[in-house]
């Protein structure tokens, strides 16, 4: 079998080839997905580190004026 294996002729390989091709593109798709949670990840952590970093700079900036008033 030459060319792309696709779901038309995959019935052309054998049960163990075709076994092993499914379980490669389920690798591939469970690293497609990991890779993809990862990014999701980084960006929660920029999200949350500059929601953190807004909260300090407006506390500071609150106690800035709460000094400067006494």
């Amino acid at each position: 079998m030459s060319g792309k294996i696709t779901r038309f002729n995959m019935h052309e390989l054998s049960s163990y080839d075709r076994m092993q091709f499914l379980r490669g593109r389920r690798a591939e798709a469970l690293a497609a997905a990991q890779k993809s949670m990862n990014l999701a990840n980084s960006f929660a952590r920029i999200q949350n580190n500059q929601s953190v970093e807004i909260g300090n700079l407006i506390s500071r900036v609150a106690m800035q004026r709460i000094s400067k008033r006494v």
